[in-house]
């Protein structure tokens, strides 16, 4: 007689499952209502946020299967930001990059908006001849002008640059398109991210990320007004903070 086969879960049907099992396993860490939405990103690995009594909390599917300690370091990391924790959830993420889906960094920057002419500084223009002045036109990557994060109140603090290992894009906050922000500064900032393409983080000898290798910091002094950037930024840090900016 032919009988049926069993038929096998659906994959969306068994995420569903090991989600709801998850978010019991953090409800009792986090001492609280736990909603938990999976994702395949390919580069924020979680967020989270607490809505009244609700802890809201995106993470990849990685997560899926974490082991307890793991789920206790991420519990601790968002109650209350523990270095410990989140050291531990970085390592945990460095050994499990093989579940994060890959992208081309071309492909990634088709999904972005580029927009590296300001009105004031011209970042593709700045980082040509940067590329060409110091790195023989080796720097393979992108500039643009990011978005301003929006903050109440005044600016305590300003992150000028940054750069993407994954997409190979150097983002410059548009405090810098004023008038007022000398052209050796914004060539300083965009110098110090281009030697974050040659000087790639490590882990340091405590289990730390470390973004900013000795070598990233002697090298940084061969930038032709290196002093005299220093010294800007030290005189005018207060024409940044205040900037009021139009990028989106």
């Amino acid at each position: 007689m032919a009988r049926q086969l069993p038929v096998a879960p659906e994959p969306n049907r068994l995420v569903k499952v090991w989600r709801r099992v998850l978010e019991r396993r953090l409800r009792t860490r986090l001492r609280g209502k736990v909603a938990v939405e999976i994702h395949d990103n390919t580069h924020t690995m979680l967020t989270f946020q607490r809505q009244r009594a609700l802890w809201r909390l995106r993470l990849h599917h990685m997560f899926l299967a974490a082991p307890d300690e793991v789920l206790q370091a991420l519990a601790s990391f968002v109650r209350k930001g523990d270095a410990d924790a989140s050291a531990l959830l970085d390592r945990y993420i460095e050994r499990n990059r093989v579940f994060i889906r890959r992208l081309s960094p071309a492909q990634m920057r088709k999904r972005l908006r580029l927009t590296p002419a300001g009105r004031y500084h011209d970042l593709g223009r700045i980082y040509e001849r940067l590329n060409e002045r110091y790195f023989q036109s080796r720097i393979d990557a992108a500039i643009t002008y990011g978005p301003a994060p929006r903050v109440k109140g005044p600016r305590k603090s300003i992150k000028m640059g940054s750069y993407s290992a994954d997409s190979k894009v150097i983002r410059i906050h548009p405090a810098l398109d004023q008038p007022l922000v000398p052209r050796y500064f914004v060539e300083w900032i965009v110098f110090h991210e281009m030697l974050h393409h040659v000087y790639r983080a490590r882990r340091g000898d405590d289990g730390r990320r470390c973004i900013h290798p000795p070598e990233l910091m002697e090298h940084e002094k061969r930038f032709h007004d290196y002093q005299r950037a220093l010294a800007w930024e030290r005189e005018n840090l207060d024409l940044l903070l205040c900037a009021r900016t139009e990028q989106v």
